[in-house]
C-alpha cells in the first residue's frame, strides 16, 4: 500500500478549470442576493429534513452516514457559500454575512486584506490608480 504522504490528490483544481466558474458564480449570486439565498437555504434545509423522517430518508441518511464523498460535500459547500447561511436564521439576511462585514472594518490593514479577498498582489494595491 503506498505511503499516504505519496498519493496523488484526488483532484486538482486549476484556474482554468470548468468548476472554477460555476462555483465563483454560486458564491456572486449568494453576495449579491444574501436574502434569497438565505431563504432558499433554508427551505431546501425544512424539505431535507422533512424527508429524513420518511422510511426512505432514513434508510438514505443511513447509508450516507459516515460517507467521506459528504464529508467532502460539505467542505465544498462551506467554502463555495463561505458557511453564511443558518438553518433557522433571526432574520432574512444572513447574520453570519452582517457578522463578516463588520469584523472585517476592524482589520488595521484593511486595503490589503481587502487585496488579498480579491486575489491582488502587494503590487496591485500600491500602484498609482489609473484614469
Amino acid at each position: 500500500m503506498p505511503d499516504r504522504d505519496e498519493d496523488p490528490p484526488l483532484f486538482e483544481l486549476r484556474a482554468d478549470d470548468a468548476l472554477v466558474a460555476p462555483l465563483r458564480r454560486a458564491q456572486r449570486l449568494l453576495l449579491e442576493h444574501p436574502a434569497a439565498a438565505q431563504r432558499i437555504f433554508s427551505a431546501l434545509v425544512a424539505e431535507g429534513r422533512a424527508y429524513a423522517e420518511t422510511p426512505e430518508g432514513a434508510a438514505l441518511a443511513e447509508r450516507l452516514a459516515g460517507s467521506e464523498l459528504i464529508r467532502r460535500g460539505r467542505v465544498v459547500w462551506e467554502v463555495t457559500t463561505l458557511n453564511l447561511l443558518e438553518e433557522s436564521p433571526p432574520s432574512v439576511l444572513p447574520t453570519r454575512l452582517v457578522d463578516v462585514f463588520a469584523r472585517a472594518t476592524a482589520v488595521e490593514a484593511l486595503e490589503p486584506f481587502l487585496a488579498r479577498l480579491f486575489g491582488l498582489s502587494d503590487d496591485d494595491v500600491s500602484a498609482p490608480a489609473r484614469d
